[in-house]
Order: C-alpha cells, then structure tokens, then sequence
C-alpha cells in the first residue's frame, strides 16, 4: 500500500510539472507576439463640414396659362411663339363687335338720362318738380352707370393682355379659331428669377438662414454651376415624412436656364465648433459605439456618444477630450489593453 500511495504522489507531481510547463510556454508564447501596427489622431475641437443634398425642378417666378374668360372667335393674333412682352401689351383679340355696339348702347341711355336728370334739378327750384321724382331719376343714373361698366368689363374681356412681363410659350392659334374659357392659348413666364423647392430634415432647420448660398448644377451639364440663395422656409414642418420645405432663388437674367429643368447640388450647414473624430476610429459593438484611445503603449477601448455626421468626421458628445490620441487606422486586430505600435 506504501508503494502504491508512492507512485499516485509521484504522478500527481508529475501531471503538475506538465501543467506549469504548459502554462509557462503559453506566457512565453504571449510575450512574444509582435505589437499590433496602429495610426493614431489627436482629437481638436473643429468646425462639421455637413452638406444637404439638393434635387428638383426649377420653375419660374411667375407663371400662367393664358386663357379667355368668355367664348369667342378670334379675329386678331398680335404676338408669336417665344416673344418677349410687357405688361398689359395685347396678346390675342377676339370678335367684340357685339360688345362695342352694347357699349355704345349703354352710353347713350347714360347720356339721356343724366340729360333729364339735370333738367329736373332746374325744374325743381320753380317747383316744377318734385323731389321724389329728382331722387327716382339720380337713381337711375347710378344703375345706368353700373350697366355701362358691365359692358366695358364685357369689351375688355375680348381682349387678352400680358399680366406680367415675360416670355411667352408656343402660340399653336389661327385667326377664326372658336375658343372658349378652358381653352389654353398660351403660356407667359416670367423666368428672370428661378425658384427651387426641396424638402429638408427638420432637425436641420437651426443650421439654414436666408440668405444662405448653395452651388446647383444642370442635369447633364455637370461643368456649369449656378448660385442659388436661400429665400423662404416654410413655416410647418410635412408630418408625414419629418421635412420641411426651403425655397431656393437663381438669378437668371440671362435666361440660361428654362423654367422645369432639374438641378441638383449642395447646401452647406451652418454649424458651431465640437470635438471631431474621424469617422474611420468609430468601432462598432451592436448599438453602441467605441473609440481605442492610446494609453502609452496600449489602448484602452472607450465608450462614445457621437452626434452629427459630416463627410469624414463625427462629433463626440461624450467618452473622449479634446488632446486624446485614437486608432484611426488597423482597428481589425484591436482588444481592450492590447499593446500596440504607432507608426505615426
């Protein structure tokens, strides 16, 4: 029994060595795997170059459909296709015959009862008259002069005129043509200002200020760039999507651009200084967000609370300081407490 318990000690003692040895060379083994090769940044406080971009349909200042207000014949065609025209120039006449002899009509009942009118009011310091019958007759004047004016009202109509200047559409008409007042005869713009509405996140709204300016290109001319400015924002934000609206001004005086044509381009956010860390130093566990700060030869892995984005830089609200150094490059191999090498 001597012997026996002898030999389970001596096994005992010698499963033990192995063990130690194995451990010994794993320790060994650790000390010598190489430093993992890291580049590193130094966190400042720095302006976010964010952007938003832009893409619609520009359309013109003014704009509208010519179209008459009566039924008629045209009998007179005073414009053509893509003229320039002031306000008020005639732009297409219809047949007014009937409404110049109403006119004319209307006038002379005007005349003779204004003509009597006066009369009476001679006659009625004699006592010729009564005043019933002075009052009767002023108030046939006044609804004379109503009818006169509605037969005015009733002339102008034949006549349509420009509302604004601008350019005018095609002119697709023939004198003779029978129109009537859902009859589209042509279109005016006045395209000197273009404007562009696009829609915006709302949480974007204290960084965009009128006045503000933004470069926009034409689809399919990419080497040419206009500037818009920033001249509204809408006043409610769509609840559907969480976007609200701003309207954007391009001075086309020249006229190189047509109202409808798409334009795409960016506006630059106005932003405040905050702590700024490259995009690339960001780890990421799930929802939440890591940066390895350098810690001599080490890094330790720190828990971030980043805020808005911009091209290659993100803002940190919290979990680092303006001076800490962080892997931006070779994060693949990192572990909390890993040693490493920077190699700038």
């Amino acid at each position: 029994m001597r012997r026996i318990g002898l030999l389970v000690a001596a096994l005992i003692m010698v499963i033990t060595w192995m063990f130690y040895r194995n451990d010994a060379a794993e320790e060994s083994k650790a000390s010598s795997t190489p430093p993992v090769t890291v580049e590193v940044v130094r966190l400042s406080e720095g302006v976010l170059n964010q952007q938003v971009h832009l893409l619609g349909n520009v359309f013109a200042l003014r704009s509208v459909e010519i179209k008459p207000e009566v039924d008629g014949r045209i009998s007179d065609i005073a414009v053509q296709s893509g003229q320039q025209v002031k306000q008020g120039q005639l732009l297409v006449q219809l047949d007014n015959r009937h409404q110049r002899a109403v006119l004319m009509r209307e006038q002379a009942r005007l005349s003779d009862i204004q003509r009597q009118h006066q009369n009476l009011l001679q006659l009625l310091p004699k006592g010729a008259t009564t005043q019933a019958e002075v009052d009767r007759y002023e108030s046939q004047v006044a609804m004379q002069q109503a009818e006169l004016a509605l037969a005015e009202a009733a002339l102008q109509d034949r006549a349509l005129r420009a509302p604004f200047d601008g350019q005018l559409g095609l002119v697709d008409l023939s004198l003779g043509q029978v129109v009537n007042s859902d009859t589209v005869l042509m279109t005016l713009d006045d395209a000197s200002t273009l404007r562009l509405n696009v829609p915006v996140a709302a949480r974007y709204l204290g960084q965009i200020q009128l006045g503000q300016t933004a470069q926009l290109r034409q689809s399919g001319a990419e080497q040419r760039v206009f500037e818009a400015k920033v001249s509204s924002i809408d006043s409610r934000v769509r609840g559907e999507t969480l976007n609200v609206f701003v309207q954007l001004s391009i001075d086309n005086q020249q006229g190189l651009l047509a109202p409808g044509t798409l334009m795409s381009g960016e506006l630059s956010l106005a932003s405040s200084e905050h702590l700024l860390m490259p995009l690339q130093a960001v780890a990421y566990d799930g929802e939440r967000r890591y940066a390895y700060r350098l810690n001599q030869q080490t890094v330790d892995k720190v828990e971030v609370l980043l805020g808005q984005r911009g091209d290659e830089q993100v803002e940190v609200l919290s979990g680092l300081v303006a001076g800490d150094q962080v892997v931006y490059k070779g994060l693949v191999k990192l572990h909390d407490g890993i040693e490493v090498e920077v190699l700038n």
